[in-house]
């Protein structure tokens, strides 16, 4: 049976430009929420000197921005249903443009942690409300193209552009001009979107109150584990248990809560769930964004620990594979468009391409540079490109108009929750063979091994050309030997990290076909038509 789509389109256009307008002040609200989605990562070292944190103290900086974001993508559609896109996008926007100004007025911690959670909040707004007003604004023949255009803001910027910018700020100027930086975009944007002059429907806002606690205690406790499960070697601490456990509990409840008793009050009052697509798309955006995150965290890392790179150079490896990113987007959300192909056919083919891009990482070595990883960094952009728009048309392009919102927020949901898993597995997976590999490599630094004498004679020897007394230079032989080792040991950790991504969708690809078929499957009349 065919299902009744609602239409969107609400008022009559007012015209190219004014589209052409709203479109680019969408795309640069998502760029300010990646802006300061990346912004501690690069500028982590320089803050940390300046505002005289602790270690835990500037870990709550990012735990409090990501469970207010986990939050907001929840509770956002909410407003985003009841007062409509434009005045939320806007209040988004102005919130992300103050909290951002508002960081550097105070090094109090609690006062950048208020700001964070400020940023975090208005990040999963903006995001949630620009992509239902471009469904809105645009007829679906369009949003292919459209979709790829914003998917510059949402994907490419949070994992090219703006560590690359953010590592020029950093090595010219100061932290404080990453966070200054939304200032003009939010100025921008609030200009661009100045464009849309539709009228506005309000309607009383009903929270669910306790849904959104559950939601925001969940979100705090599942967070700060991701974040810090590694450091206290996870359920070797207490403290890391008991949070996983509460905030499993939590989760059950806010569930039972929302699904099990009858409330005038959901979080989900038009649930986008009782489409198929759309939940097989859902469950897809977990390894989707456990592969963006897992390898945007994986690349600069080791840049920057095995290849000695600055922050600068670091951020801007990845600007090629953006660009490719980035045309990719495009090309395939016009051939979507255009030429009348299944957005589901391309995803298989982007796997394989990032697949095949991790598997030549993997290969990587102390001694590569630059040139050796821009094919494999161009594979990944490519992958990508084809990956996220066949998932966001396929998820998105058929709910209808009260659930949009609410899908749209939960599938951007799933890839948040899929980037955390992947970040905290990596980082946990690296650490563990860090260390297998050093107690490995440094089983051959015994004391009586034919080759190791050899090397450390011929070091020692060319130190000890240079000026060195004897003993002095064999120290110094020893010392070097051992930081090749490390260096050599990180590498490997680094490639078997890679290594990991290529596994995850040789494993993930056939679960994923089974999912196909338990979450439900439309005909291949209807999956050809939904463009």
């Amino acid at each position: 049976m065919s299902r009744q789509v609602e239409p969107r389109h609400l008022v009559a256009k007012p015209g190219a430009l004014g589209d052409a307008l709203v479109l680019i002040g969408v795309v640069l609200t998502a760029v300010m929420d990646s802006i300061a989605s990346t912004a501690l990562s690069i500028g982590r070292l320089d803050m940390l000197g300046d505002i005289h944190a602790t270690s835990d103290e500037f870990a709550t900086f990012d735990i409090a921005f990501l469970a207010a974001k986990l939050t907001g993508f929840l509770v956002a559609p909410l407003f985003v249903a009841a007062l409509k896109p434009t005045p939320c996008l806007r209040a988004g926007a102005v919130a992300l443009l103050l909290a951002s100004a508002a960081m550097i007025s105070s090094a109090d911690i609690a006062w950048i942690d208020f700001c964070r959670i400020v940023q975090g909040f208005a990040g999963a707004t903006v995001l949630v409300a620009g992509q239902t007003l471009l469904f809105l604004r645009f007829p679906s023949r369009q949003q292919p193209t459209v979709q790829a255009v914003l998917a510059l803001g949402s994907v490419m910027a949070p994992t090219t552009v703006t560590p690359a910018l953010q590592g020029w700020l950093v090595d010219h100027l100061s932290w404080d001009w990453i966070f200054l930086s939304n200032v003009p975009v939010g100025i921008v944007a609030l200009v661009m979107l100045a464009a849309d002059r539709r009228q506005t429907f309000r309607d009383k806002i009903r929270l669910p109150y306790p849904q959104v606690a559950l939601a925001g205690l969940a979100g705090a406790s599942l967070t700060y584990v991701s974040q810090q499960g590694s450091r206290f070697n996870w359920f070797d601490d207490g403290h890391i248990t008991l949070l996983t456990l509460s905030g499993l509990l939590t989760v059950i409840l806010l569930l039972l809560w929302e699904f099990g008793f009858a409330s005038d009050r959901s979080i989900l009052p038009t649930s986008p769930l009782g489409d198929p697509d759309f939940r097989f798309a859902l469950v897809v955006s977990l390894v989707a964004g456990f592969a963006l995150s897992g390898s945007a965290f994986l690349i600069p890392a080791f840049a920057l620990n095995v290849l000695a790179f600055t922050a600068t150079d670091a951020g801007t490896l990845l600007l090629p594979s953006g660009v490719i990113l980035g045309c990719t987007l495009l090309v395939a959300g016009v051939g979507v468009q255009k030429c009348g192909i299944n957005p589901l056919a391309l995803a298989p083919v982007g796997v394989v391409f990032f697949a095949s891009s991790m598997w030549f990482l993997s290969g990587s070595t102390s001694d590569s540079g630059t040139v050796d990883l821009e094919f494999p960094l161009l594979l990944r952009g490519f992958g990508l490109g084809l990956l996220f728009i066949s998932l966001t048309l396929f998820a998105l392009m058929r709910l209808p108009a009260k659930a949009l919102p609410f899908g749209i927020g939960l599938f951007a949901l799933g890839k948040q929750v899929g980037g955390l898993t992947g970040t905290a597995l990596l980082q946990t997976y690296l650490d563990r063979q860090l260390a297998y590999n050093r107690t490995i490599l440094a089983s051959h630094l015994a004391i009586g091994d034919v080759s190791l004498e050899e090397r450390l004679k011929a070091v020692a020897g060319q130190l000890a050309a240079r000026g060195l007394d004897s003993v002095v230079s064999g120290r110094a032989a020893l010392s070097l030997l051992r930081q090749s080792l490390d260096r050599q040991a990180i590498a490997i950790s680094f490639n078997e990290a890679f290594f990991a991504l290529v596994l995850l969708f040789l494993i993930a690809a056939p679960c994923l076909v089974i999912a196909r078929r338990v979450l439900g499957r439309r005909s291949s009349a209807q999956s050809l038509s939904r463009i």
